[in-house]
């Protein structure tokens, strides 16, 4: 699945439906001539934004018995 921005979604039962979509709506709401190689690089990248975390893991410290 991919999300834009302006509200769109694009889902389909298989990934050249899927990048034919994602391909449609960027000419027809953005403009953009995205090839097929484009297309599925911005659904990856969407998916690893989807997939981040929302904060970065600190390192646990702990204390010495002086610091309690």
């Amino acid at each position: 699945m991919l999300h834009c921005d302006c509200g769109f979604e694009a889902r389909a039962a298989s990934e050249d439906e899927f990048i034919a979509d994602v391909q449609r709506h960027a000419w027809e709401a953005h403009g953009m001539a995205l090839s097929h190689h484009e297309a599925l690089l911005l659904a990856f990248r969407a998916e690893l934004d989807a997939n981040a975390p929302l904060t970065t893991p600190r390192e646990a410290t702990t204390r010495t018995e002086e610091e309690t």
